[in-house]
């Protein structure tokens, strides 16, 4: 059964998954928020969600998000031959992500493409770490079909110069007009 997606945080958790499912025990997968106060102690992957593109919309007028990400293996110099264990992961990885979906339903998810598969030591500024990144974009097409019916909205909820924006008081909400006539919007 195909994952239907409405983010790029859920495609994450599905990247996420999926690694922790086909990667061998042994190596962590470290958890988003835990990404820059991760201390690496043994073998790690860090999913890092970079920049976000516009693309063609797909063939159902489907809005392409192109988020350039990056899996990051991370291998403490105290292992041996780090750099080829890194090298290794990283080669094991790239063929993980190379045409898969993570469960994704396609309409939600397009074929990744790889970037490059090289060092991001430099990144993270860890010492004792060596760190070898796969770089991927990744299309997404979220949100609704362009071409369907438009959304209805029960009401809307209005705040005009709000002393404090982040209390519910300080909103109205304002419900649909069933026809408001003409000359206005």
């Amino acid at each position: 059964m195909s994952i239907a997606i409405e983010s790029p945080g859920q495609f994450y958790d599905q990247v996420v998954s999926e690694l922790r499912r086909r990667i061998v025990s042994g190596v962590a997968i470290v958890e988003y928020g835990d990404i820059w106060k991760t201390e690496v102690t043994e073998p790690a992957i860090v999913v890092q969600l970079e920049d976000a593109h516009p693309g063609t919309r797909q063939a159902t007028g489907r809005y392409t998000h192109r988020h350039i990400i990056t899996a990051h293996c991370l291998i403490p110099v105290s292992v041996p031959k780090a750099t080829l264990t890194a090298t290794d992961l990283a080669s094991e990885v790239e063929r993980i992500i190379d045409l898969n979906r993570f469960g994704i339903d396609p309409k939600y998810i397009g074929a990744p493409e790889i970037q490059v598969n090289g060092d991001t030591s430099y990144l993270f500024g860890f010492d004792g770490v060596v760190a070898r990144g796969v770089q991927w974009i990744q299309p997404l097409y979220l949100g609704r079909d362009y071409f369907a019916d438009d959304e209805v909205r029960g009401s809307v909820w209005l705040a005009i110069n709000p002393t404090d924006p982040e209390s519910r008081d300080e909103y109205h909400q304002i419900e649909p007009q069933e026809d408001a006539g003409e000359g206005t919007a």
